[in-house]
């Protein structure tokens, strides 16, 4: 007998070690209807957040020690001026008059404050007569002998912009970092040879990750200034108005690309940009009640801890009440400190929604239940996630800056000589994040050969003799391009946010639940029930025919004869049919076996 062969099984990875899905983030992400999904979010966001913005920042006004409604209440004035300088960093534009610090923010006491206004003053003058010295050196001079060493070097005098803007901000020129390009060849310096391996992981931490976890960062940050301990009722309702949009916005949005993703993980299936929105919107409470639950628990513990604080107004009886009943606010703390720390979790309550079609709670219990029962392998999941992302989006961007610049490069190579034809002007409105405009305007004559390209820059240049009225034609046509593909490139970040959450909810449900990452909830599996008790409308019953049913007995298995005997003869089957002599009509045919 010939031995049994046995081919061997080709080895499968993904089988093995199923954290190797997410390496499929970018082909994933790299898909036009969530790339579309995704900048239409962000657009969303964004808008919504400059007029939330702008009109809040119009209803109020910053205070000053020189108005006549503090009289000689400095603490008071103090207080308003850190709620402002909070409220400014989050809704200012940052470029009125407030956009630097001054002796109002400076200042620590009355007298030191009479002492910075007459230096500010001339700081002012000087720099009106003198504007082409530079202002550091005008303030080192007036301030160096008014501040303290430490308070100078604290204050940065390089640099006495205040921050302000951070919810108001537009995608398009927003800080995220050195350009890829740019860091590339070197102009933008390299961090792994400056400070080594120490620089590497200091780029990329404070450069890559915030881009690659946006989404998460622009939930956090409206809640750390709502958690802010100078926001006051006003900024904290403004915050509050923020949080409701950004949820509302990347319910729908991110929703919409989870379940395209969830599908297309699952089943290696595609669906359409519309089927997908239309599963979102069917379902959109569910996903903003589900997003906006832990805060709404949160703000109703800090409501509670609030009203037992009231207490402290009683002398003596605040001692006894804290001292004994402490244990209550510690629960309570712990409890806001577990829901924040589940929060991380955030993404993968759109990813339940979306792979399991189930309602809000579910999506909650999951999430969190898969971060606190399996925190390693759910922090395991998310570096891998960051690692990959850190390349995959850092190419995304390379390419794109390569694009816009080998673009112009290529269009400027037979009229960069003249001074008419060179359509540098035509990028003085580029997209300032990333340094888009810094690219594009290199050795124009707007850069003045500085390698960075300011907003004075741009104003003298468009206020100069060079500048004719039709270059704000071609300025206009060229940003809009670039600002729609700047928006579709930091898309691909955020679709790929979603898309590896997604991966990443789909490995945590294998290893806490044990199903399997091909199980997704469809729609047109609903109508599909084997056990459906549902009754339906008998058919209408025909009309006997005059002749009887005949009746066939039903074939035999018949046995093989065995080898040299002879195959016993079949008996005929007799026929049920009524005789002819019996009064009956004979039925058309015989009945034979």
């Amino acid at each position: 007998m010939a031995d049994d062969k046995f081919e061997p099984r080709e080895i499968n990875f993904r089988q093995w070690l199923p954290w190797t899905q997410i390496f499929r983030g970018f082909w994933i992400a790299l898909d036009h209807k969530k790339l579309l999904l995704a900048a239409a979010g962000i657009l969303a966001m964004s808008l919504g957040w400059w007029i939330i913005s702008s009109l809040t920042y119009g209803l109020r006004k910053p205070p000053e020690w020189a108005a006549p409604n503090y009289g000689t209440n400095w603490e008071a004035f103090k207080k308003d001026r850190a709620r402002w300088n909070l409220f400014y960093e989050a809704a200012g534009p940052g470029n009125d008059r407030f956009a630097e610090y001054d002796e109002n923010d400076l200042a620590n006491d009355k007298e030191q404050y009479e002492t910075l206004a007459r230096a500010f003053a001339a700081i002012r003058q000087e720099a009106e007569k003198n504007p082409t010295e530079p202002i550091s050196e005008i303030r080192e001079k007036n301030l160096r002998g008014l501040l303290s060493p430490e308070t100078l070097a604290s204050l940065q005098l390089t640099d006495f912009k205040k921050p302000a803007g951070k919810l108001r901000t537009l995608p398009w020129f927003e800080d995220r970092g050195p350009n890829q390009f740019l860091l590339v060849t070197g102009h933008a310096g390299h961090p792994w040879r400056e400070g080594g391996f120490r620089g590497l992981v200091d780029w990329f931490v404070t450069d890559q990750v915030p881009v690659l976890l946006e989404p998460l960062v622009k939930l956090f940050r409206p809640v750390k200034y709502f958690l802010h301990p100078n926001a006051g009722f006003t900024e904290q309702f403004y915050f509050l108005i923020v949080m409701i949009w950004t949820v509302g916005v990347w319910a729908i949005f991110g929703g919409a690309i989870t379940r395209i993703a969830a599908v297309e993980i699952a089943r290696n299936e595609k669906i359409g940009l519309g089927e997908a929105l239309r599963f979102t919107i069917a379902r959109w409470k569910s996903y903003i009640f589900a997003s906006f639950f832990p805060l709404l628990i949160i703000a109703f513990i800090v409501l509670l801890l609030a009203i037992f604080g009231l207490v402290n107004y009683i002398p003596i009886l605040a001692e006894f009440w804290d001292g004994i009943l402490w244990f209550l606010v510690l629960l309570g703390g712990l409890t806001i400190a577990v829901l924040l720390v589940g929060l991380v979790g955030w993404p993968m309550i759109h990813s339940t929604l979306s792979a399991e079609g189930s309602d809000s709670f579910d999506a909650l219990s999951r999430s969190y239940s898969y971060v606190l029962q399996k925190p390693w392998s759910y922090s395991w999941y998310v570096a891998v996630a960051l690692a990959y992302g850190a390349v995959v989006v850092f190419f995304v961007g390379l390419m794109g800056s390569l694009t816009v610049y080998l673009g112009k490069w290529g269009e400027s190579q037979f009229t960069g000589m003249a001074q008419y034809a060179d359509p540098s002007h035509m990028f003085i409105w580029a997209p300032t994040s990333y340094h888009w405009r810094d690219l594009l305007l290199q050795g124009s004559p707007i850069a003045e050969g500085a390698p960075v390209i300011t907003d004075k820059m741009v104003d003298q240049y468009v206020h100069s003799d060079h500048f004719r009225g039709w270059y704000y034609i071609g300025a206009f046509l060229i940003a809009a391009w670039l600002y729609l593909i700047f928006l579709l490139l930091i898309g691909f970040g955020y679709s790929y946010f979603w898309s590896a959450s997604t991966m990443i909810y789909l490995l945590m449900r294998r290893k806490v639940d044990d199903t399997e990452m091909d199980e997704v909830y469809l729609e047109e599996e609903d109508s599909e029930e084997p056990y459906s008790t549902t009754t339906t409308t008998p058919a209408a019953t025909p009309e006997p025919s005059s002749a009887p049913m005949q009746l066939v007995e039903p074939p035999t298995l018949r046995q093989p004869a065995p080898a040299g005997s002879a195959a016993p003869p079949a008996a005929p089957l007799e026929s049920t049919a009524p005789k002819p002599g019996d009064g009956e009509a004979a039925p058309g045919g015989s009945v034979t076996s």
